[in-house]
């Protein structure tokens, strides 16, 4: 582990899950990455204030939580006039994964939508390239209107940029 401690030790977590024992899952995890700035909050209206005093470089979020829910969390994140807090990149964590909730959290903004139960290694690899890529929202709804050519020649062009490493900036995370 000694890559991911070196990779993802600067970087700072803000947690959003309404279950105190999903925080804690998910707070194990990310310290094992080698995380060491942990924050967490109980639901949207806190993780704003959290996001918005200690700008933490990455979020966990859940979907469904009171009396902001994930959505709206995005929505609001997204809108915000301050692009650092705009552009803060985005995970959502959640057990319901209907494909009208995925599609709707990725039009909201997310940079990835991950399942529950989370395997670590899963988490540790979108963290990883949330990290290295520097990865910003895709919405979905701009991909779908896109010529399968368009679409088939952005991916051929991430898988290319994974595979030469001097064209990817890291994330910085310090």
């Amino acid at each position: 582990m000694l890559q991911s401690e070196s990779l993802l030790a600067g970087c700072s977590i803000l947690i959003v899950d309404d279950n105190n024992y999903m925080r804690s899952i998910l707070r194990t995890m990310i310290s094992g990455f080698g995380v060491r700035s942990i924050f967490e909050a109980g639901d949207g209206a806190d993780a704003i204030a959290i996001l918005l005093d200690r700008r933490p470089a990455i979020v966990l979020c859940d979907w469904i939580m009171h009396p902001i829910d994930g959505n709206n969390f995005l929505r609001i994140v997204r809108q915000d006039e301050d692009t650092e807090i705009a552009k803060t990149p985005v995970i959502v964590i959640s057990a319901d994964s209907r494909r009208s909730v995925v599609v709707a959290a990725r039009n909201a903004g997310v940079n990835y939508f991950l399942a529950k139960p989370v395997a670590p290694a899963i988490l540790y690899d979108r963290l990883k390239a949330i990290v290295i890529q520097g990865d910003e929202p895709v919405q979905a709804r701009d991909m779908a209107q896109l010529p399968i050519d368009t679409k088939r020649q952005y991916h051929l062009d991430l898988m290319a940029k994974a595979k030469n490493p001097g064209v990817m900036k890291p994330k910085s995370c310090d």
